[in-house]
């Protein structure tokens, strides 16, 4: 079956931009906005209200609402997207309801996983599926990251991840404590972990999330080193961390700015993912403002990833 998933969401008018900003990450499809909150304004720069199709002014009545559609192709896991949305709206406080999804479940759980196939990610990880064997060919001496994301979201497939992984490897010593800030499946956490940190603690606001993580941690055997705990951001977390990593969006990233100062241990590497490259700017405004300066940054495709020091 090779029909594409019709992700949909009702939301409020006033909550679009930030949920196009969350849905922008999912873009393998495309996305498709249905909001009437402007529709008389829009309207007459194009002729009079006649000739507009009846089920369109019907449409057009509920001035309160909007429809999001996110188109998923086939060979993407329908599921973990649709976990990392929910995952991120629950973080920005948006209330949202899922209207439709054309597979089922265990559609979403098992099709994709055709398309998930070893990937080597900067100089030394390899992301291995948990239920395959076979390794590419000159990949032998990579450190091997196993990973089934269920339904969470971090498979390493989508940009943002890998830029996030290349960074951790950069930064990551023997010895380092790491936090993760809505660590999804773990990947992250983990993989600081098999470069050899010595601790991390993922923190995700969805319960199933940190369910994975765990789980994810057990099946690298790295879950001696490794705390999930379920949370908004970073609240709750004391300590200090020698790495902390966000692959969240730009507005997330933000919130979690006047927090972040007092976790991060001297020399502390924050990494920040999931930056559109259009909220690039943005961020790096917000990070001025709290007194942290960039130190580097990779692109890729779109997407930022940012690292970032206390003055």
């Amino acid at each position: 079956m090779n029909d594409w998933t019709d992700i949909t969401l009702q939301i409020s008018s006033a909550d679009v931009d930030t949920v196009t900003a969350i849905a922008q990450m999912c873009m393998p499809g495309g996305i498709y906005i249905e909001d009437y909150s402007d529709f008389e304004t829009e309207i007459q720069q194009f002729g009079p209200v006649e000739i507009i199709d009846e089920e369109l002014l019907k449409k057009a009545q509920d001035k309160e609402h909007a429809t999001v559609h996110l188109y998923i192709s086939p060979e993407e896991n329908a599921q973990e997207t649709l976990s990392f949305l929910e995952e991120r709206l629950k973080a920005n406080h948006v209330a949202y309801t899922v209207l439709s999804g054309i597979v089922k479940e265990e559609d979403w759980a098992n099709n994709w996983k055709q398309y998930f196939k070893p990937l080597p990610v900067g100089e030394k990880l390899l992301i291995v599926p948990s239920w395959e064997e076979e390794i590419p060919e000159g990949c032998e001496n990579r450190t091997h990251l196993e990973i089934d994301p269920g339904m969470a979201f971090g498979s390493g497939q989508h940009e943002t991840t890998k830029l996030c992984l290349e960074m951790v490897e950069k930064c990551v010593n023997p010895g380092s404590c790491v936090l993760d800030v809505g660590t999804g499946s773990g990947i992250l956490a983990i993989g600081a972990l098999l470069l050899g940190a010595k601790e991390a603690m993922g923190i995700d606001i969805d319960k199933l999330s940190v369910k994975i993580a765990g789980e994810n941690a057990r099946l690298n055997r790295v879950d001696d080193r490794f705390k999930a705990v379920c949370g908004d951001l970073a609240t709750g977390i004391s300590g200090q961390f020698d790495v902390i990593c966000a692959n969240i969006v730009a507005d997330i990233i933000l919130r979690l700015l006047p927090d972040v100062g007092p976790l991060m241990a001297p020399d502390c590497d924050f990494i920040m993912s999931g930056i559109i490259e259009e909220r690039k700017q943005d961020v790096l405004d917000g990070l001025e403002e709290y007194g942290l300066v960039p130190v580097d940054i990779l692109q890729d495709r779109g997407w930022c990833c940012i690292r970032a020091k206390k003055k």
